[in-house]
């Protein structure tokens, strides 16, 4: 949103309020008018808000009254953030802050860490007002494989009947068996009770399953958007990338999400003809808010001065191509790493492999691999689509 956008809202009971708003109209210049009307109690998306209204025995009209307290003190709660090593979900995390103020700069903004939530359920429920946005932290909660986030996700909904409701950006995979139907059938009966509940999911398999598994009732929907840490905003290595070194990056996982055999072997062969970095995006101490940007710009600048990257992680994929080095990616277990690979077709900077011996094989065949800086702006319309849902009345 630009931030120059502005809305004029009057109600005039003779006429005058109405001229004064046309004189103000004429003014300021048309493209960055979002509405000029009468104001209807709607709250437009706009930075700056011009309202004129005529007084009644010393006090505004009852519209404008209705359209002030929606003003007052509205909040945005960010649930589930991180404190854990895991770089990708706090990169996640500080462009969800990034993302709510570009586009909702008239909102309070207050995250809700994990640990907090578990700690401080009832304060944080008393706080929370039917006005507020409540949101839910993207990643890859849904589902049975981190059945703890997904159990997170049912108790917010079922303490928030009241509240717009966002999941943002999401991965949604329940195993092929006894289980994974079993949790997805709580689930499913536990979301379609709300009726103002809007799920953001980052690739199309989990758009397709959600549209077909689950049900929704009121003003509920699912949405098909990028990963959060493609909006993109501030991933930049100050400057202290060094050149692309002759190095590769390898970052294979080895927890459930690992869809990889031989691993080892693979270790061993890669060795024998290149010169490699084992690198993660997993960190084992805990991660707190104000080591947060400090400890994602070290990992920036490790993918920034690969040649290559080879990987099965999602974020570090992201990591690389925000930083303008090609990859070599293997598919994780929910689908997610060629699922979101497909919002950067047009980068030409990712190559899939189905297995760790056909890594080696496209190495083989590649000598030359071209960085590239990342456009930022040919996905942020998606994003500009998400604002507009999560503002709509």
């Amino acid at each position: 949103m630009i931030k120059e956008h502005y809305s004029i809202l009057f109600c005039s009971l003779t006429g005058n309020t109405k001229k004064l708003a046309d004189a103000v109209y004429e003014i300021l210049p048309k493209d960055k008018c979002d509405y000029f009307g009468e104001n209807d109690s709607k709250i437009p998306p706009s930075d700056l808000l011009y309202i004129g209204f005529w007084t009644d025995k010393g006090s505004a009209d009852t519209k404008t009254l209705e359209l002030l307290a929606k003003l007052k003190n509205k909040k945005i709660f960010l649930f589930g953030t991180p404190m854990h090593g895991n770089l990708g979900d706090h990169a996640i995390a500080i462009q969800e802050q990034y993302f709510f103020e570009d586009f909702f700069p008239d909102y309070e903004y207050f995250e809700i860490l994990m640990p907090m939530y578990h700690t401080q359920k009832k304060i944080i429920k008393n706080t929370v007002t039917p006005e507020d946005l409540v949101v839910i932290s993207g990643g890859g909660w849904m589902g049975n494989l981190w059945i703890h986030n997904e159990c997170v996700i049912r108790e917010i909904v079922q303490n928030y009947p009241n509240n717009k409701i966002i999941i943002l950006p999401q991965t949604v995979y329940y195993t092929s068996d006894e289980l994974g139907e079993k949790e997805y059938r709580i689930t499913n009966e536990i979301l379609k009770k709300h009726s103002n509940l809007h799920i953001f999911v980052r690739e199309r398999k989990s758009y397709n399953f959600i549209k077909q598994k689950f049900e929704f009732t009121g003003n509920s929907d699912v949405y098909l958007v990028p990963d959060m840490v493609l909006y993109g905003k501030n991933i930049i290595t100050k400057g202290k990338c060094t050149g692309h070194e002759k190095v590769i990056n390898v970052c294979i996982r080895e927890d459930c999400e690992s869809e990889q055999e031989n691993i080892d072997d693979f270790y061993e062969k890669i060795k024998q003809n290149y010169n490699i970095r084992k690198v993660s995006t997993v960190i084992k101490s805990p991660v707190v808010l104000r080591k947060r940007i400090g400890e994602l710009q070290k990992s920036w600048e490790t993918f920034a001065n690969a040649e290559i990257t080879i990987t099965d992680r999602l974020h570090a994929m992201l990591f690389s191509v925000l930083n303008g080095t090609p990859c070599i990616v293997l598919n994780n277990k929910t689908g997610k790493v060629f699922g979101v690979a497909d919002w950067l077709d047009d980068t030409n900077m990712i190559v899939k492999a189905n297995s760790l011996s056909e890594v080696l094989e496209k190495l083989k065949r590649t000598t030359i691999w071209e960085h590239k800086k990342y456009d930022r702006e040919k996905l942020l319309n998606y994003f500009e689509k998400m604002a507009e849902v999560i503002r709509k009345d």
